[in-house]
């Protein structure tokens, strides 16, 4: 989902693309730069790293003003391959207003510079985490038109249906278990789009067996009265830093107390951000539990 900064304290953020038009030549007057000669066809700036994905997926290069520094860990390597050499912004109120972007696109993180850009003319739509596949297909079809691009983001939605109609042909009768465990016990359990990718890749979350709702803790004693058959690990790792937060799932304690449990590897770019990550997360999830299902029928 969106949510608009609206110009003035007494619109609403219910008609974004009406206002765009409806003020678009008050606003070349006032502000020449802000909006673009094609209006469908927005100049966007983001300063949120889950905006740039949108933006690597749906617009067109011309349209990128520029792109909000950092998130390379949580970004699919060719999205990033598609946007090389498009500059980079530090999301500072400055940069905002000096680039004078047909729209700034954020997230819930950076809600305190754009609001202040908004006061200077700046027109900021915010995205929303997506809690499940459904809100997040909704979203690629609401920044799709915004960007003046709904031919692509239709296509992404039909990848999107495409990769969860794969999953559900070859999904079993009696789902696989596992759940997304982090450093300190940290879980992803229902009303999350972990949750629903799970779901949709034919994976029973053991999180939301639990009673979780959102994120949070499970211990891990609980945990391992549970058993959950596979165990996804989401984990950034950098091999010239090993930590050991962040490889939990060696612990001693669930190598004991699981020791039938497969660990897949599941990176955090497949589901923070939604867009075009979300057909490959479902797709590359059933796959590799449908391949462990199988080496399983195998062995026995």
């Amino acid at each position: 989902m969106l949510s608009f900064l609206p110009k003035g304290p007494r619109a609403t953020g219910l008609a974004l693309l009406a206002l765009l038009t409806a003020t678009s030549m008050a606003q070349a007057q006032t502000h020449p730069r802000v909006m673009s000669p094609r209006v469908m066809s927005p100049r966007v700036m983001s300063i949120d790293n889950c905006a740039n994905q949108y933006l690597m997926a749906l617009a067109d290069r011309e349209q990128i003003v520029s792109l909000a520094k950092g998130g390379d860990q949580t970004t699919l390597a060719f999205l990033s391959a598609r946007v090389e050499g498009v500059p980079r912004n530090h999301r500072t109120v400055e940069e905002m207003v000096a680039a004078r972007p047909d729209i700034l696109l954020t997230g819930q993180w950076a809600m305190s510079a754009a609001k202040v850009a908004k006061h200077f003319g700046v027109r900021v739509v915010a995205l929303e985490a997506p809690r499940d596949i459904a809100q997040a297909r909704r979203q690629i079809l609401d920044v799709a038109h915004l960007l003046g691009q709904e031919e692509r983001g239709r296509a992404l939605v039909a990848d999107l249906d495409q990769s969860l109609a794969e999953a559900a042909a070859r999904r079993k009768q009696h789902r696989t278990e596992g759940v997304v465990y982090r450093s300190g016990g940290y879980a992803y359990g229902a009303d999350t789009l972990v949750d629903s990718i799970m779901d949709g890749a034919g994976i029973a979350n053991v999180a939301a067996r639990l009673g979780l709702r959102r994120a949070g803790n499970i211990d891990m004693e609980t945990l391992l009265v549970a058993r959950p058959q596979v165990m996804l690990d989401d984990q950034a790792r950098d091999a010239r830093d090993p930590r050991i937060a962040t490889d939990f799932l060696a612990h001693p304690a669930l190598r004991r107390g699981l020791p039938q449990a497969t660990r897949i590897q599941f990176p955090m770019a497949y589901w923070l951000c939604g867009g075009e990550a979300l057909p490959m997360a479902v797709s590359s999830l059933a796959t590799l539990v449908s391949e462990r299902d199988a080496k399983r029928e195998d062995v026995r």
